[in-house]
């Protein structure tokens, strides 16, 4: 079984999505850090392709979790797992929000560092 993490290179996982990921999963799994400026839809269509041989070619499961969207990659990976039954793509989701005051007093909602859940 392969599970790939996609990330923001400029965001960390928090340490309840870490237990999560982990006590599905295990401990072993690799990170595709996107790119803070993002990428093009060519760029996108690279690295599908990439994941689509890896894919093909191992033997097993493949796991996929999207902590930060990437809402064109997430919909061509989630097609590719309509495909097949050991290709699963997964997001991560908190419906908690916090309240955070600016310093310049404005108040904000922040997603909360609790509530993960693997969906």
């Amino acid at each position: 079984m392969k599970t790939i993490i996609i990330i923001n290179e400029t965001h960390s996982m928090m340490d309840e999505q870490r237990f999560i990921i982990e006590e599905r999963f295990g401990q072993k799994y690799e990170f595709l850090k996107v790119p803070s400026q993002g990428w093009t839809l060519d760029e996108m269509e690279r690295v599908i392709e990439e994941i689509r041989e890896e894919y093909m070619n191992s033997v097993g499961e493949m796991n996929i979790v999207f902590i930060s969207p990437v809402p064109y990659l997430l919909k061509e990976l989630a097609l590719l797992g309509a495909e097949f039954t050991s290709f699963r793509v997964l997001v991560m989701h908190n419906d908690k929000r916090e309240k955070k005051e600016l310093p310049d007093g404005r108040i904000i909602s922040v997603v909360a560092k609790e509530g993960w859940q693997l969906v």
